[in-house]
């Protein structure tokens, strides 16, 4: 009975329920140094919000990876600048991140990047948008980026 009760508790500790395991997730911030500014209007009003983060750079000029993963693309155009798709597998699930707004891209498709690694630059003063998906649902990247320490509201 006693090992019964011990393999039901090892099984409850490995198995964390969603909402704890949602918890968990922490990403590093993109930026050492940054202003949250309002994210840009939706032109279309009947379409819901875009859920993103909007950071202008204060002196920082180096954008970083928020986490372990594989770049899925690059693109470079006039209204988003530089961009960069990172591919992220965080507790068993598929997260995409969009950056846009660098100046300059420094990784290339299919790159593996660590939380930190520089992807790019931006202007100091200009903006990044950073948008996160679970698979293809929006998810407000707000609720796991850790830059407690890094973001000062423009407010």
């Amino acid at each position: 009975m006693k090992r019964l009760i011990k393999l039901c508790l090892l099984v409850a500790l490995l198995q964390p329920t969603f909402l704890h395991a949602q918890n968990e997730i922490r990403l590093q911030c993109p930026l050492n140094d940054a202003t949250i500014v309002p994210p840009p209007k939706n032109v279309i009003h009947y379409d819901e919000p875009d859920l993103c983060i909007v950071l202008q750079s204060v002196p920082d000029s180096i954008v970083k990876s928020v986490g372990n993963g594989r770049v899925t693309n690059t693109e470079v155009t006039e209204e988003s600048k530089g961009g960069v798709v990172l591919f992220v597998k965080l507790q068993g699930k598929d997260y995409y991140f969009w950056y846009t707004g660098m100046s300059k891209v420094l990784v290339k498709r299919n790159d593996v990047v660590k939380p930190g690694q520089a992807l790019g630059y931006v202007a100091p003063g200009d903006h990044i948008e950073l948008m996160m998906y679970e698979f293809e649902t929006p998810v407000d990247p707000i609720k796991y980026l850790d830059c407690k320490n890094v973001l000062k509201s423009d407010k």
